[in-house]
């Protein structure tokens, strides 16, 4: 609960400058010179997606501690292994699921990705709230990740957050 205050917090502080200035419609990022640790930082939060896409479950499993701790849309996760079994879990419902970074924002020890999730439905979608048939339909649905680094550039916590509403209006929508 904590971790999602925290990442609240985070997006209206973030969002708050960003709403003063603009440029197009779009808020301006003024990025500054990222010390030698948030290039790590950098470098290992930029290898999450990509490995996903290549479904390199394992190689973001070296990434994280062992003891990680994930709140992945208010599931608590626990440890390297439950997080890799965890992130698999889309490609059985979704089979060409594929994750598109937007935005990456690094300060310190921490981490912020604004991403796309995009894919087709070719297996049925079974959660605590919802049940949901293979309908072959496309989905785009928006999330965003908090990440917490250690020392050695491994991730402890992740708090992701996406947009599932959205995903299942659009895998309910008539054809």
């Amino acid at each position: 609960m904590k971790l999602r205050r925290l990442a609240l917090l985070t997006i209206l502080f973030a969002l708050a400058p960003a709403a003063h200035a603009q440029i197009e419609g779009r808020p301006v990022h003024e990025p500054h010179q990222y010390s030698a640790y948030e290039q790590l930082v950098l470098k290992n939060v930029s290898e999450f997606h990509k490995n996903y896409n290549a479904r390199n479950f394992d190689k973001n499993g070296e990434l994280v501690a062992d003891d990680i701790v994930v709140d992945s849309n208010g599931v608590e996760v626990r440890g390297r292994d439950a997080f890799v079994k965890r992130i698999a879990r889309l490609t059985k419902v979704f089979s060409d699921v594929h994750i598109e970074d937007l935005e990456i924002t690094v300060d310190g020890n921490m981490a912020v990705v604004r991403f796309l999730i995009t894919g087709t439905q070719t297996g049925d979608l079974d959660t605590s709230a919802v049940s949901i048939p293979a309908t072959g339909k496309k989905i785009q649905i928006d999330g965003i990740e908090f990440f917490t680094f250690n020392k050695e550039g491994k991730v402890t916590h992740l708090v992701t957050v996406e947009d599932l509403a959205s995903m299942v209006r659009q895998l309910r929508a008539p054809n």
